[in-house]
């Protein structure tokens, strides 16, 4: 009744009332086999268990970005945005925007989830990929007779599906990434630049198959994104600035480092206390070598004092009172 219920508030009533059906005759429990040894019980049989891998997502349940995992990013109207399965974020200043992860099939209707790339070309036309087609938005409008087969890009592109694409607005050109290689395609021609596709050791220090690409076109880098690091590629000098790769979490997403395991003491502690160790033996350094020297001429002065005594008063009259001062003293 309750799943009777729970549907009709989805999809409303039906539309005449259906007679009840009967219950179906209980079968007899199938009979099991016996044991093979009587002493043991007979175990019972259990599915087998999926990995977590292989486990379906619910497609509402709302993704987190610090997990990772994205399926392919671009900058999109000067902000990034970042897809993953069903869903998408747009990202500004090194934080995900309010109201955000979104629905793709809410804000750009008619296009799948788990997109393969995008990216904004010279017309300022979104250009979305996913498998052997690709889909062209004017904002969020799908423009008339897409999607199409991404061979209408020209000869050479890859016919099966591409990892990224990036358009550099300086040569009005796109790079498209598959694998080993990269494409360029002459936006204004509308045609394949011969020669290619050549091989992705020309950006030298970009790896393979990146799963998204965009241009800082005021710091002249370009910047290259797969599992959760991304690549600092320089323009000028055609290669990927040192240091890098770096966690795109952390320095786009504005996700702290991952937490450190409370079973497992933090490995910074040893250099610490050794640190606190020197100090102290350096403190009692300076402690020692300031007392002796204080001591030493205590010492002196009294062992001069002494002897001016003994001339002035004596060595027997010296002892008798030193002698007294001890008893007085005692």
């Amino acid at each position: 009744m309750d799943d009777l219920q729970g549907i009709q508030k989805i999809y409303g009533p039906p539309d005449k009332i259906l007679q009840p059906t009967k219950p179906l005759p209980t079968a007899p429990p199938p009979r099991s086999h016996l044991p093979s040894d009587p002493r043991k019980p007979d175990r019972q049989t259990r599915p087998p268990r999926l990995p977590p891998g292989d486990r379906p997502s619910h497609p509402n349940a709302k993704p987190n970005i610090c997990d990772g995992g994205f399926n392919t990013l671009a900058i999109l109207r000067r902000e990034m945005f970042v897809f993953k399965d069903h869903w998408f974020w747009r990202v500004r200043d090194n934080s995900v925007m309010t109201g955000y992860p979104m629905l793709i099939s809410i804000f750009w209707r008619g296009l799948p989830p788990k997109i393969d790339a995008v990216y904004e070309n010279n017309e300022g036309k979104f250009v979305f990929f996913k498998g052997k087609q690709f889909w062209v938005f004017k904002d969020t409008v799908l423009q008339a007779g897409y999607p199409k087969d991404i061979t209408q890009f020209g000869n050479g592109m890859p016919a099966q599906s591409i990892d990224t694409a990036v358009w550099w607005e300086d040569v009005a050109k796109t790079y498209f990434f598959k694998g080993d290689r990269y494409w360029r395609y002459n936006e204004e021609m509308r045609t394949m630049d011969p020669g290619y596709p050549k091989p992705v050791t020309v950006w030298r220090g970009v790896p393979d198959s990146p799963q998204g690409a965009f241009v800082d076109k005021a710091n002249g880098f370009t910047y290259f994104y797969k599992g959760k690091e991304y690549w600092k590629f320089n323009n000028q000098f055609l290669r990927v600035e040192p240091g890098y790769p770096r966690s795109i979490l952390k320095e786009f997403m504005g996700c702290d480092q991952m937490p450190i395991d409370p079973g497992r003491p933090p490995a910074d502690d040893g250099n610490t206390d050794v640190v606190i160790e020197l100090d102290n033996e350096a403190n009692t350094v300076k402690a020692v070598a300031i007392v002796i020297p204080c001591v030493l001429a205590l010492c002196l002065l009294v062992l001069v004092y002494t002897v001016v005594q003994f001339k002035r008063k004596g060595t027997p009259r010296h002892i008798l009172y030193c002698k007294r001062s001890m008893q007085e003293w005692v």
